[in-house]
């Protein structure tokens, strides 16, 4: 499903966390107000969702972004989205590290959890 981030631009993350909302989403496309969480899946896109998406998002105000490359198995964490991109990046490797959604910091998923 495509997230509208402005009248020209509708990317489609692998994975995005939605704010609960009366309008269903299947009656109305989400937009970047409704994202808590937008995660691409990167193996041969690492590239292009490390800068063009990057700066989508961050433009559009998606208060956290993750980039989780694939072929490393690790997990780039972007919060506190401005314009020219994230103020907060954190690179987590490791099969002991863990990731903590910020809308849902009662999750916690080891990197051994999800590249398992």
């Amino acid at each position: 499903m495509p997230i509208v981030l402005s009248d020209d631009t509708e990317p489609e993350p692998d994975v995005q966390i939605l704010r609960r909302r009366s309008v269903p989403y299947k009656e109305r496309e989400g937009d970047a107000s409704d994202a808590l969480l937008v995660i691409e899946v990167a193996e041969s896109s690492l590239a292009y969702d490390r800068t063009t998406k990057l700066k989508l998002y961050a433009a559009a105000g998606i208060p956290e972004y993750w980039v989780v490359d694939c072929v490393a198995e690790s997990i780039e964490i972007h919060r506190v989205p401005g314009a020219d991109g994230y103020r907060d990046v954190t690179r987590l490797d490791g099969p002991t590290a863990t990731v903590v959604p910020q809308a849902f910091p009662d999750v916690a998923l080891t990197l051994a959890e999800i590249f398992a």
